[in-house]
């Protein structure tokens, strides 16, 4: 009867998950033509199922018939299943659904819930069923019923994550503190002239007060409602110390959030040398809420740019301007022409900033766009995102105006196009130019009420690329790598000379002779940077007509000297070497050595004007304040070095990186220039010396060289490929540096740390550590150390307080959900979940943690062996099993496990004791190191099978196998009294101190003591079978599959995937990261 009714249960658990599976249909698998449609009918229906399943039914039944209207033909990918899959669903449903109903017919039945949910205020759903609603009641005769319903979200109550609607203010996410500060603060609108806000008045906010006169989208206006109380209310809780005024948003929040939000923009006003238009007032009180204007202004303005934020440069020309309308608003400014107060240029009607300035903008991306001819045209004959928004890092987008003129060359999209884009500016209507409008537009442009007479067509031209045009040569190869082919080929020269000279003591380098010889190499220097000068103004050139004079000046004072350096070095030189007088009258003391000579002089001359290039380049902060100053001598050093550009100034590595980087290059270098000199350059002096003495009048070879009076022939034939090798070797010495450099880099930052399954086994006891180290915010500040302990501590030791460092509950909860996850995408199975899974009672009152199974399986089986067969004395056994920790921890699980279990198991008065009394033992025989001594260890491996045979009856939990549990705990007692304990005394006499005697039923033989763990007048000695819930269950299950567990912990995972994923988890953990912060310091996304 109980296995009848076992089963009957688990039938009707099963129909239960199938009736609950078949509840909810797959909203979100759709076909992608069909998403957009029929998604929303679909989602509210799953939504609604449960409250009313005729509605949800109706909703899909609408949604399949939406589906075929849309696509009647099933024509679209994975339309005809989705039918077929609906189709069947609302066949199952039409019938099951009817009965269900609570009014007369469908249309009084969606009609209800509809007024139902509607008084719920449950806005999100009103809508869809809406549609639904009117779809039930067409051709019903009671269209009468919804003649003047607007099923329309009237409330204007949709959000994203805060919903600021009155009747949700006691929402949980409502009740935080920064956040009630933060919807205080945007909600303040005090103070602020009155403008034509629609709506409700007293919801009224200073988004809403931006869009009254700037006329942003209704939509836009609530994402960055959110966007701005979300940084302000990250910012708010993240400060230290706490803010001292608990109702009112910090001053400090405000003023980061203003610095981050306009660090691009201030920094393009520095560049173009215009003063910011953000201005605050005196009035104390108002500056926080003149700050918030400015930062919504420019969300708003972002949020409704769309990809014109690929353009940032152009929105904050955009915000330049309209910055300035604000401020002229807020102030109340009056015109001086027209004697009215400012206004925008655009106005403030709907949608008016995206008509009137977005629209613009975009139209000329895409006729930009229509040029490339999907990528067929070559990539000069038309501009994109970067090209047009270099057209805003000079002075001259202000031309521009505003309103902005169409008429603007930033506009004419090409000669070719000039007819049609005259037509389209005379077209587009420009927008009425108020009074302010004009004021701001003459602070910009001087002259622009005369350009604006000025007919559209005169003198446009198309202003092409701006800073850059790519010309694809061969010859970049040498000027990207300009530095590195100079360094080679003065090294040659230098070891040319050195090895001609036959150097034999750095002494010999003052020599003046053999010095001029050295310094011959800046004539090799200047010849090379006129070909530098050259190619810059041959990759330059297809940039010409864009170029700024000022560019095209630097050009040809760079190429003048130049050129005037690589004639007059060669000059000075020659002459030096016909005058060797100095040479000869010079003293023989250590500094008549020095002697100068007319090319010496040169020569340092030379040098000055280089030496602040070598000067900047190794103090990389002094570079980086040098492009961004706006400093005249600093403007003309950084116009000088390289051309003006928005982007990429003041970026340089740091001192420490750049020191790092040169001493790299400095290490390698050097042991190439020793190699190529002992070895490539220093053997071919003396051959080449022997060759140039050696006079040969004729040839042999006569006929291939008739003329030939010389043997520079074979020099050259000697020489050409060491040379070869000496430039292309440096790829190898490279080669090797990088793997020394990098392995050691890889060492410090725990690059690769762990790299297959079998580092993971045997790391995965630290892994618990490093997670606590890399991920578990500190419960204490941070105490300040010295350079070498901090560094230790972040590269080596990951230093934590102890409880916090050892604790491994929080690693247990992510590495199960990561197993969890595995077991949801089907890459690992039942058996090899349980296995990986850590239990989250972590430790037992010994101290040690219970690791995954299949880290400690196969290890107690291991254990078992080894003490059966061990000849040695306990304590060398306990320090062998020591050694390894999961075999330590195995042995420990067995012994904890079937204590636990036992403890529950056994309820009996006389087994309990006798229970005690050899766990007693056993835990005395641990103390004394005697245990090899007390118990005869060959029959373990006999003891481990008795106990595997119980723990499987355990874990199957049937009723009709407690007969059988019983005679497997008498076996384990008899093997441990009989055949194990050397001496069981005292486990004897617990079980002859039971004074309880039975007969047996036909009274012929006289009374006797009853046997352990047998039941006695139906009264049970043990507790079976086990409730089916609760951590007992899972301790059997554990026990079950410690002992029973045959696979090797090599082979689980078995799925690669799983592995792979595994190991770079493990990775991770040993990779440089910064501590994780609290949840509430976080930065939030932005």
């Amino acid at each position: 009867m109980t296995a009848s009714s076992g089963a009957s249960a688990a039938e009707a658990s099963a129909s239960a998950s199938a009736v609950t599976a078949a509840l909810q249909f797959d909203s979100e698998k759709l076909p992608q033509t069909l998403v957009l449609e029929i998604r929303p009918f679909l989602r509210v229906a799953n939504q609604i199922e449960a409250d009313s399943p005729r509605v949800a039914y109706l909703c899909r039944f609408h949604a399949f018939e939406k589906a075929h209207m849309l696509d009647p033909r099933s024509t679209g990918r994975g339309v005809r299943q989705f039918k077929t899959t609906l189709l069947q669903r609302l066949e199952q449903d039409e019938k099951s659904t009817f009965s269900k109903r609570k009014e007369r017919n469908d249309a009084r039945e969606i009609k209800s819930f509809y007024e139902k949910k509607k008084q719920a205020n449950a806005h999100q759903l009103m809508p869809v069923l809406g549609e639904v609603l009117k779809a039930v009641l067409i051709g019903t005769g009671l269209e009468n019923l919804v003649a003047s319903e607007d099923f329309g979200d009237k409330s204007g109550f949709r959000y994203n994550i805060i919903p600021l609607h009155p009747r949700s203010s006691q929402q949980p996410i409502m009740l935080l503190q920064e956040i009630k500060v933060a919807v205080s603060a945007v909600f303040n609108v005090r103070s602020l002239p009155l403008a034509n806000v629609k709506g409700e008045k007293s919801q009224t906010d200073i988004f809403r007060w931006l869009q009254s006169w700037f006329g942003f989208q209704k939509g836009n206006v609530a994402n960055q409602r959110e966007h701005l109380i979300l940084l302000l209310a990250n910012m708010h809780a993240r400060l230290n110390p706490k803010s001292s005024s608990a109702p009112m948003l910090d001053e400090r929040a405000v003023e980061e959030l203003l610095a981050k939000t306009f660090e691009n923009y201030l920094t393009w006003c520095k560049f173009l040398g215009r003063k910011s238009n953000i201005w605050l007032p005196s009035v104390k009180q108002e500056i926080q809420q003149h700050k918030l204007l400015y930062i919504s202004l420019y969300l708003l303005i972002w949020g409704e740019a769309s990809n014109l934020r690929l353009m940032p440069e152009c929105l904050c020309y955009i915000f330049h301007h309209m910055s300035y309308e604000l401020y002229g608003v807020l102030s109340g400014a009056v015109s001086l022409i027209t004697g009215e107060k400012v206004r925008p240029a655009y106005g403030g009607e709907d949608e008016s900033f995206l008509n009137k300035v977005v629209a613009p903008i975009y139209d000329e991306i895409y006729a930009e766009a229509l040029k490339n001819k999907n990528g067929v045209s070559d990539h000069s004959t038309w501009r994109n995102y970067d090209d047009l928004n270099e057209f805003f890092w000079s002075a001259d987008c202000f031309k521009l105006g505003w309103p902005m003129r169409l008429n603007n060359d930033f506009f004419f999209t090409s000669t070719k196009n000039k007819k049609s884009h005259e037509t389209k500016i005379q077209n587009s209507q420009l927008p009425r130019g108020s009074s302010s409008a004009q004021n701001i537009v003459d602070s910009e442009v001087p002259d622009q009420s005369q350009q604006q007479t000025i007919s559209v067509t005169s003198q446009q031209r198309w202003l092409g690329k701006t800073n850059f045009v790519e010309v694809r040569s061969f010859w970049h190869i040498f000027r990207s790598f300009d530095r590195l082919w100079t360094l080679l080929v003065l090294g040659l020269q230098i070891l040319i000379i050195i090895a001609w000279h036959g150097l034999e003591s750095p002494l010999q380098l003052l020599d003046p002779i053999f010095f001029e010889d050295i310094l011959s190499i800046f004539i090799t220097n200047a010849v090379l940077r006129v070909l530098q000068v050259v190619l810059d103004i041959l990759f330059s050139w297809r940039t010409r007509g864009t170029m700024r004079s000022s560019q095209k000046l630097r050009f040809v004072i760079k190429l003048s000297l130049a050129v005037t350096w690589a004639i007059i070095l060669p000059i000075f030189y020659s002459s030096s070497q016909n005058y060797k007088a100095c040479s000869a009258r010079r003293p023989k003391n250590f500094l008549g050595m020095f002697c100068l000579s007319k090319y010496m002089v040169a020569v340092a001359f030379y040098l000055t004007s280089n030496v602040i290039g070598m000067a900047l380049f190794f103090v990389p902060a002094v570079s980086s304040y040098i492009e961004t100053s706006t400093w005249r001598i600093c403007n003309i050093l950084s116009w000088w070095c390289q051309a003006p550009s928005y982007v990429g100034r003041g970026m340089h590595e740091g001192q420490v990186p750049l020191l790092k980087y040169t001493s790299f290059w400095t290490v390698l270098l050097s042991s190439k220039f020793l190699f190529s000199y002992y070895f490539e350059i220093k053997p071919l002096v003396e051959p080449t010396k022997e060759i140039m003495r050696v006079n040969v009048n004729i040839y042999e070879w006569h006929e291939f060289f008739p003329q030939v009076k010389s043997n520079a022939g074979a020099i050259l034939a000697v020489w050409a490929p060491i040379i070869l090798v000496y430039f292309m070797d440096t790829q190898i010495w490279y080669s090797v540096f990088c793997t020394i450099f990098g392995g050691m880099c890889g060492i410090v930052h725990h690059l690769g740390e762990i790299r297959t399954m079998g580092m993971v086994r045997s790391r995965f006891c630290t892994l618990p550590e490093v997670f606590n180290a890399c991920l578990v915010p500190r419960s204490s500040p941070k105490e300040k150390k010295g350079i070498l302990p901090s560094f230790l501590e972040k590269k080596i030791f990951k230093d934590l307080g102890k409880s916090e460092r050892h604790d491994p509950t929080k690693f247990a909860l992510v590495w199960n959900q990561i197993i969890n996850s595995f077991r949801s995408e089907d890459l690992i199975s039942n058996r090899e979940m349980d296995l990986m899974t850590m239990p989250m009672s972590l430790e037992y009152r010994s101290g040690s943690i219970r690791w995954p199974l299949f880290l400690v399986a196969k290890k107690f089986s291991t254990a078992v062996d080894m003490a059966a067969n061990f000849t040695g004395n306990s304590a060398q056994l306990f320090q062998i099993i020591k050694k390894d920790n999961y075999m330590f921890c195995a042995i420990n699980d067995f012994y904890e496990l079937t204590k636990s279990i036992f403890r529950f198991l056994v309820i009996g008065d006389v087994e309990k004791r006798v229970i005690a009394a050899i766990f007693a033992e056993i835990k005395k025989s641990i103390q004394n190191s005697s245990l090899l001594v007390d118990f005869k260890m060959d029959h373990l491996p006999l003891l481990v099978d008795k106990f595997e045979r119980l723990a499987e009856i355990l874990y199957s939990n049937k009723q009709s196998l407690q007969y059988e549990v019983t005679i497997l705990l008498q076996d384990i007692i008899d093997t441990l009294i009989q055949d194990m304990l050397v001496d069981a005394q005292s486990v004897l006499d617990q079980i002859n101190s039971s004074e309880t005697l039975i007969s047996d039923n036909d009274g012929a033989f006289d009374y006797y003591k009853p046997e352990l763990f047998a039941s006695i007048s139906s009264i049970s000695k043990i507790r079976f079978p086990f409730p089916d819930t609760g951590p007992l269950k899972e301790q059997v299950k554990r026990l079950y599959l410690l002992l029973n567990t045959k696979e090797k912990a090599a082979e689980v995972p078995s799925n690669s995937e799983a592995r792979r994923r595994i190991s770079f988890f493990a990775t991770s953990l040993f990779m440089d990261m910064p501590a994780a912060p609290k949840v509430r310091s976080m930065l939030s996304f932005r």
